[in-house]
């Protein structure tokens, strides 16, 4: 990357390093219908540096799009919306490369026989109603291109994420643990841990000794009393920090005593493989990996995990990261470089793994990176996967809606319905139509006929009330969150929505579900 790329850069690059941003720049993504929320999601893309977008929308610029969407001009009035936006969102950033085709979804659905169209995208947005939702639905589906389907009406809000599957490397959970290896040190950092004799050091040498070696060895101690086992129990756990603090000759003035002390829930930190990793494990086989390129290794790297673990005493490779310590500069530097060249020998066994499953399947080794590779070993402990769902939304959600007389997803039926009524009567509703609305409700989406709360019928005679799909306060709103979705697919980093996701511009609250 350029200097001056770096330098313009410089605050999404500390989000997401070289590679995020890299994927970001060779994404592509396509809006249907230029609306102000679509147009508030392809500004937030366009500015951190999305590769390309293309925009699909027929519609003339009207005198209430003028009004709600800012990338319209007055002198746009009567002109094609998708070519006009497209030159004023152009102008935020010259390294995007934008396309504007003037026909309606129904008309590109309808000239792509074989749905080729849709092959180069990355992410494809819908941006309220459009007609043949379903048959796009069932398209992207197929070919696995996340779609984003974004609501807005009056001051309500929603948001679907429909992917066939996520996963996801580098989740940056908060949750995230350092992994010492405290209960289990190799012998290197055995070796390293058995150099200090605490009782020889003097003063100076003995407040900088990292508290990792503190820990190794009280480890050592306790578990020669206590049949090889760890604390376990709240009353372990104290004395075991009583027992840290016994080895200080002044827990006053020893920094890296009183960080041990504070620091112990690390040294009780089991090393073992999660849960989660285990349930990966068992889902890998060959169908999961048989079709790899150098965007979908996630299960190669899975399978070879598996081999890994078989023949490393069942312990995921080391990430090699520390936190900081109070120590010295010659201490401190000697133990990271010892977890450095432990993570980097284990990076490389895995790498072996990884090689073997591609020469079985007869795939060249460079299909996968080096620094791929470094990344899913620095962070196996955390990976994320989720299976999606194409349908809108379904029974389990319907009877959560009556059994809780859930708010929110009374706007998100309520949002299905408004655009059902379109779809029926090539017009949006208005609060003179509430009873029909409600009848259209019960019919297409109230399916196990139970009679709507008065809550329920509060929220859709708001949204019939403020029918407007054009509230710029609204359209922002979900433009962020959208696009906040849409950069953690294309960067493929952090955990994306798991799948619905329902905002009250009223009562400024929003909840989320799955579908």
């Amino acid at each position: 990357m350029s200097v001056d790329k770096e330098t313009k850069y410089d605050r999404q690059l500390r989000l997401w390093a070289s590679t995020g941003q890299s994927n970001l720049e060779n994404s592509s993504i396509c809006l249907i219908n230029a609306t102000a929320t679509g147009c508030e999601i392809l500004k937030n893309l366009i500015l951190p540096g999305v590769g390309k977008f293309t925009i699909i929308d027929d519609s003339k610029v009207t005198n209430e799009q003028l009004s709600s969407n800012f990338f319209l001009k007055t002198s746009d009035l009567g002109k094609n919306v998708a070519d006009c936006v497209l030159s004023n969102l152009a102008e935020l950033n010259t390294e995007a490369v934008g396309f504007a085709i003037v026909q309606s979804v129904e008309q590109v659905l309808l000239s792509d026989k074989q749905g080729k169209f849709w092959d180069h995208f990355n992410c494809v947005i819908v941006s309220d109603y459009i007609p043949q939702l379903d048959k796009l639905i069932d398209l992207l589906w197929e070919k696995q291109i996340p779609l984003l389907i974004v609501n807005t009406i009056g001051f309500y809000g929603s948001l679907n994420l429909l992917a066939n599957e996520t996963t996801v490397i580098e989740t940056h959970d908060p949750s995230k643990l350092y992994d010492l290896r405290i209960d289990k040190p190799w012998p290197k950092l055995q070796e390293y841990a058995d150099s200090f004799d605490l009782e020889k050091l003097d003063d100076q040498e003995h407040a900088h000794v990292p508290y990792i070696v503190i820990f190794i060895k009280a480890l050592n101690h306790w578990k020669s009393q206590h049949n090889n086992s760890l604390p376990a129990t709240y009353g372990e756990k104290k004395q075991f920090k009583t027992y840290i603090e016994s080895l200080s000759r002044n827990i006053n003035l020893e920094t890296n005593f009183v960080e041990a002390v504070q620091s112990c829930h690390r040294a009780f930190q089991k090393t073992q493989v999660p849960d989660s990793i285990k349930n990966l494990i068992e889902l890998s086989n060959e169908k999961k990996y048989s079709k790899i390129d150098s965007s979908s290794s996630f299960w190669v790297y899975i399978a070879a995990l598996k081999q890994y673990l078989a023949k490393n005493d069942n312990v995921l490779p080391l990430p090699g990261t520390l936190p900081d310590m109070a120590s010295n500069t010659v201490n401190y530097t000697l133990l990271s470089k010892i977890y450095r060249d432990k993570a980097r020998q284990d990076q490389l066994l895995f790498a072996k793994e990884v090689y073997k499953i591609l020469e079985s399947q007869g795939k060249p080794k460079d299909i996968v990176t080096e620094d791929a590779i470094a990344s899913f070993c620095k962070n196996a402990q955390l990976l994320f996967v989720t299976i999606g769902s194409k349908n809108l939304y379904s029974l389990k959600l319907v009877e959560q809606f009556h059994n809780e007389s859930n708010h929110s997803l009374a706007i998100y039926l309520g949002i299905l319905t408004f655009n059902a009524y379109i779809s029926h009567y090539q017009t949006p509703p208005t609060i003179e139509n509430l009873d029909k609305f409600i009848q259209l409700f019960n019919k297409e989406i109230n399916t196990i006929i139970k009679p709507i709360a008065e809550s329920t019928k509060k929220v859709f005679t708001e949204m019939l009330t403020h029918n407007s799909r054009n509230y710029h306060n609204l359209s922002s709103f979900m433009g962020g969150v959208a696009s906040q979705e849409i950069l953690k697919l294309t960067t493929a980093q952090y955990i994306p929505l798991d799948n619905l996701f329902v905002f009250d511009g009223i009562n400024s609250s929003s909840e989320r579900f799955k579908i």
